[in-house]
């Protein structure tokens, strides 16, 4: 895993969210093909399986790694979920769990935000909303974030 995720800076205004529970994206999202797209590269990594969240809101669907495959149980969220994608209207804002430097990264290059709870002091950096993509460009930046989790999780490297 390299050093850093070196993402560009988000073009654009920062998004509004909500900053209690459910911590959401309230404006900015992608359209529904660039959220398709996302939803159906997300959900073919190898071992990961599409199921409800245990921790999000009703409809989100969250990427959960098969109960046979190896991994970094300390690079989950809760369970064995790694992330979860909002279902509408907050269409496919997300929250990921990510290494530490990288989840300040993500927000210092306005890609998304820190969890309402690690802002509260309840939970350690790491726990994003990262935003929904806008458009092609954003979405392999997406994919890109989102490998870097699943790759905490699975010490395997994938293409984004």
């Amino acid at each position: 895993m390299s050093k850093t995720l070196n993402l560009p800076k988000r073009v654009g205004p920062k998004p509004d969210t909500t900053h209690g529970l459910p911590h959401s994206q309230v404006t900015h999202h992608g359209p529904d093909h660039i959220v398709d797209q996302m939803r159906e590269w997300a959900f073919t990594l190898p071992c990961v399986e599409n199921r409800d969240s245990l921790v999000s809101v009703p409809g989100a669907r969250a990427m959960v790694m098969h109960d046979g495959a190896a991994c970094n149980h300390d690079a989950f969220m809760i369970g064995r979920e790694f992330a979860h994608i909002h279902p509408h209207p907050d269409n496919s804002s997300m929250h990921v769990q990510l290494p530490h430097d990288d989840a300040l990264e993500v927000v210092e290059k306005g890609w998304g935000e820190h969890h309402t709870l690690v802002l509260a002091g309840r939970r350690p950096v790491g726990l994003v909303m990262v935003f929904s993509p806008r458009d092609e460009v954003e979405l392999d930046i997406i994919k890109t974030i989102l490998s870097r989790s699943y790759e905490a999780v699975t010490a395997q490297k994938i293409a984004a």
